[in-house]
């Protein structure tokens, strides 16, 4: 089991990664965000099918930036790590033109560690609006 500090760490490192992809679909980076997704990591968005190649994954949030969402903020609520492997539960709330609020979601991601980063390898979530 890890220690508090141990817990500590393992959520920074989290919500650093995080940051960065928030950082890179502000940018436009839909390539650059998949490439922080495992090699045969796998996204799992609502209403459709999975994305389980890092081409897919770019084409997916590539399409959610031509449909005018223009930024991600991503809030860590737990982690669990488990070896190289961690379960991140979270918030997250999608902002289009100015800053406004186009949905918030709830999502789960299992993160695997991959030499000195933590990559996301099982990524779904869904909207709190209703359907």
């Amino acid at each position: 089991m890890a220690t508090t500090r141990g817990k500590r760490d393992i959520t920074e490192e989290i919500k650093a990664a995080n940051k960065n992809l928030g950082s890179l679909f502000a940018a436009g980076d839909a390539k650059g965000m998949a490439g922080c997704y495992t090699k045969d990591g796998v996204l799992m968005p609502p209403n459709m099918k999975a994305c389980k190649s890092h081409r897919a994954i770019a084409r997916f949030w590539q399409g959610a930036m031509d449909m005018g969402v223009k930024g991600v903020n991503l809030r860590t609520e737990t982690v669990e790590q488990h070896g190289k492997t961690a379960i991140e539960t979270g918030l997250a709330t999608l902002k289009g033109a100015r800053g406004a609020v186009l949905d918030k979601a709830k999502y789960v991601v299992v993160w695997k560690r991959e030499g000195r980063e933590w990559k996301l390898h099982l990524d779904i979530f869904n909207s709190n609006n209703p359907a």
